[in-house]
């Protein structure tokens, strides 16, 4: 081979190789395009089913509302206690079973040891037994076994203990 053979032939092989490479990024550019178009369909549906759920329970919510609603009218005309606190007892049922439906459980506390993943402390009584929860000032509840709001608590402390 000559020198202009070889000349004409390593020219050849790098426009070929820069030809590919071409090629690769562009496919390349385009995989990523996809896949940030991918990324943003996913975000908006996730946004979506999001809404939702917000939505379904919102109607749920909004079925015991116009109960209160009407039980809060049927208070002001009424001179019968014992039907309002029938009905105050049927909506309370309502979101009970409500609550229940969504998987949202009450945390247990009174007579515990504090957990700080699921009591907040917010004082002390005097007590015979230390450090036992004794008052629950704000039920608390978890959300499939995840805590959705703490429980507030006051925990017991014996009288006379040095450790304050």
């Amino acid at each position: 081979m000559t020198k202009d053979t070889l000349k004409k032939t390593l020219k050849e092989e790098k426009k070929q190789d820069h030809e590919v490479k071409e090629t690769y990024l562009e496919d390349l550019k385009r995989v990523q395009a996809e896949f940030e178009n991918y990324m943003k369909r996913v975000e908006r549906e996730r946004q979506q089913l999001i809404v939702l759920g917000k939505q379904d329970l919102l109607l749920k919510i909004l079925q015991v509302y116009d109960d209160v609603e009407r039980a809060l009218q049927a208070a002001r005309t009424s001179e019968h206690k014992e039907e309002i606190v029938k009905g105050i007892e049927m909506m309370f049922k309502q979101f009970t079973k409500l609550l229940d439906e969504e998987t949202v459980v009450p945390i247990t506390s009174l007579g515990e040891q504090p957990d700080p993943y699921k009591h907040d402390v917010i004082g002390h009584t005097p007590g015979k037994e230390e450090g036992v929860i004794v008052e629950e000032v704000k039920k608390g509840y978890l959300f499939h076994n995840k805590v959705l709001r703490p429980s507030m608590v006051k925990v017991s402390k014996v009288e006379g203990d040095k450790n304050e």
